[in-house]
C-alpha cells in the first residue's frame, strides 16, 4: 500500500509539472493560480492520506489489540487518498478546460484583429 501511495504522489507531481509546463503558454495568470491552489489542495489531501496510512499501518503492526481500530483508519486514509487522486483527475480536467478557453479567446481576438485590419485597409 505504501508503495501504490508513495506512487501516486509521484504520478500526481509528474502529472502536475506536465500540465504546468503545457499550460503557461496558453492560460491567463488567473487560470494557472486557481489550477496551482487546486492541484497544492489535492497533493496536500493525498500527502495527509498517505501519512495517516503510514501511521495506521504501523499502529497494526505495533498491537494486535488495536488491529480492527487501524485497519478501519487505514481504510479511511486510502479512502482520502482516492478522493485526493479524484481531486488531482479534476485538477486536470479544469487545467484542460482552461487551455481550451485561452485558445479560444486567442482565435477570437486574432479574427477580431483580422476584421479591424481589413476594415482599416478600405
Amino acid at each position: 500500500m505504501e508503495k501504490i501511495g508513495v506512487g501516486r504522489v509521484v504520478l500526481f507531481a509528474a502529472i502536475l509539472g506536465f500540465l504546468y509546463l503545457w499550460s503557461t503558454g496558453c492560460a491567463t495568470t488567473s487560470q494557472i493560480k486557481a489550477l496551482e491552489e487546486k492541484t497544492q489542495q489535492a497533493l496536500n489531501k493525498a500527502e495527509e492520506a498517505l501519512k495517516e496510512s503510514q501511521k495506521a499501518r504501523a499502529a497494526v503492526q505495533d498491537s494486535s489489540e488495536y488491529r480492527d481500530e487501524a485497519a478501519s483508519s487505514a481504510q479511511k486514509a486510502e479512502t482520502a487518498a482516492d478522493r485526493a487522486e479524484n481531486y488531482m483527475l479534476r485538477a486536470s480536467d479544469a487545467a484542460r478546460a482552461a487551455e481550451i478557453s485561452a485558445h479560444s479567446a486567442q482565435e477570437a481576438a486574432r479574427k477580431c484583429q483580422d476584421i479591424l485590419d481589413r476594415l482599416t485597409a478600405k
